[in-house]
């Protein structure tokens, strides 16, 4: 299979998971946690924030070379500015930590059982988009080195 090809099934494979997420979340009747109340809703909504805000950093950041597949554009340079300097996939670590974030918000199996598709799907593309962007930019692999991956604090390249 091509690498566009893949790409392709990738970009497509993250919104589908994304949505059913969403519907998930949104549709699933039990009671969702802050109408209790307690510190798990009050993490989760911190979470939430904080993922979008980085989200919101990382698309400000690309402006108009964002896009879901991993596949590197074909002109395109690597971006190492901005969130970027600190995280290597901040759009992706955004999602996690809002998806994270809504769980906490409401624990139900339905929301936590989509909620770790989302996150192993996130993990799996973010090793394809690695290996991509190792092969079309070499100072790819030190910046690699000196940034955050997928989770905070994390430089190792198999998150």
């Amino acid at each position: 299979m091509s690498v566009r090809r893949k790409s392709e099934i990738y970009a497509a494979a993250q919104t589908v998971l994304l949505c059913v997420f969403a519907g998930v979340y949104f549709v699933d009747r039990e009671p969702p946690l802050w109408m209790r109340g307690g510190v798990p809703s009050a993490v989760g909504a911190a979470l939430c924030v904080i993922g979008l805000l980085l989200m919101l950093s990382a698309v400000v950041t690309l402006r108009r070379v964002i896009q879901i597949a991993p596949e590197p554009r074909p002109k395109g340079e690597l971006v190492t500015t901005g969130v970027y300097g600190r995280f290597r996939h901040p759009i992706y670590t955004g999602i996690l930590m809002l998806v994270v974030g809504l769980f906490l918000r409401k624990p139900t199996a339905f929301v936590g059982i989509s909620a770790a598709a989302v996150i192993a799907f996130l993990a799996i593309k973010v090793r394809l988009e690695e290996e991509l962007l190792l092969a079309r930019y070499p100072e790819y692999a030190r910046y690699r080195a000196r940034t955050w991956g997928l989770i905070p604090w994390s430089t190792r390249s198999r998150n």
